[in-house]
């Protein structure tokens, strides 16, 4: 393959004078996603993180770069962190390597300004790991799931629902028969009945539920750009399930929901996901994430429960590299030094 590389690359911190183009080219991109979004950055802001930004420029054209995340504390000894990137077109073995080489880099300079030990990236790139990141480390902790399940929204809905297993189709058509009605809103009002059922489902379940604050945050910066929607199942007057689903570039990801412990019977959360991939197509999506799943069937594993549920939709298994660390050995020497020092 010829590189994309037709002259030497320049490196440059942009700011949000670049959004609109930096989203262009990261929607763009089918090696990333929301989290190298603008809008995913404004929400991590409101959460307390630092989010510098870098592209990667041929000539005035911008080609690629990095949507970074760091801890504001002086004395942060963590990672600095880059989910759904580096934006860089990882099938070019020599473009892939320039844009990592110029922004490592710049990485170490927040590393030394933020405390950070290293580098962690976490592309959308799938298996097998590509030659150019040989000298890194598979990460302990994955920043998104490595694996999930993803339906194809390029067939027509009769294709979609033939490609599902019969009991996801039966499912959805036993919801509509009980008269479950699925809607979806962007409104803000909505956002408790939504976390009502996240909330309960977390506590049925024993999973860790994020604040209400934490979404407040969230929908409060990516409802105005577009990219987020609340879809809920309804019988009656009663809400049975809810579903929070991100859309960015072609890809729409299904992020959260929760459901009652009510009518299950009815199967609205099947009814909630079938009226959120017909959304997804009608906005021009090419797939739709069915997001964390466990491909191996493993009684204990924290996605079992809601794999088998996922299953139901069909959908091809996607395996992600995880995320990569670069140690930043130098600072890490410093470090223990330093202790060394404290202790002594």
């Amino acid at each position: 393959m010829e590189s994309l590389i037709s002259m030497a690359w320049t490196l440059a911190e942009i700011g949000s004078e670049w959004d609109n183009r930096w989203d262009a080219l990261a929607a763009a991109c089918r090696y990333s996603g929301f989290m190298q979004s603008s809008a995913w950055a404004a929400f991590k802001r409101a959460e307390g993180y630092c989010t510098p930004r870098f592209g990667l420029f041929d000539g005035d054209t911008l080609v690629g770069g990095a949507s970074l995340l760091t801890f504001p504390s002086a004395s942060s000894e963590g990672m600095i962190l880059c989910a759904d990137g580096p934006v860089l077109p990882w099938d070019d073995y020599a473009a892939s390597r320039e844009g990592l080489r110029l922004l490592i880099a710049s990485v170490e300079e927040i590393a030394e300004q933020s405390g950070g030990l290293g580098w962690r990236i976490e592309p959308r790139v799938g298996l097998p790991r590509p030659m150019v990141l040989k000298n890194w480390k598979r990460a302990p902790v994955d920043l998104n799931p490595a694996h999930s399940l993803v339906i194809d929204l390029r067939l027509p809905p009769d294709q979609i629902l033939a490609a599902m297993h019969p009991k996801g189709r039966y499912n959805i058509r036993v919801a509509a028969r009980h008269g479950v009605r699925a809607v979806r809103s962007n409104a803000m009002q909505d956002l408790r009945r939504f976390y009502s059922l996240f909330a309960e489902t977390a506590l049925r379940n024993g999973f860790f539920a994020e604040p209400f604050g934490f979404f407040i945050n969230l929908v409060t910066n990516l409802f105005p750009a577009g990219m987020a929607e609340l879809c809920f199942a309804e019988l009656g007057s009663e809400t049975l399930a809810a579903s929070l689903v991100i859309y960015y570039g072609q890809r729409a990801t299904y992020l959260y929901g929760g459901s009652s412990s009510r009518y299950r019977n009815c199967m609205p959360t099947y009814q909630m996901h079938w009226c959120a991939i017909q959304s997804a197509q009608q906005r021009g999506c090419l797939e739709y994430d069915m997001y964390g799943f466990d491909p191996f069937e493993q009684p204990d594993h924290p996605y079992a429960g809601f794999s088998r549920f996922k299953k139901q939709f069909g959908g091809s298994r996607f395996d992600a590299i995880g995320a990569h660390d670069l140690i930043f050995y130098d600072r890490l020497a410093d470090q223990l030094a330093a202790r060394l020092r404290q202790s002594t």
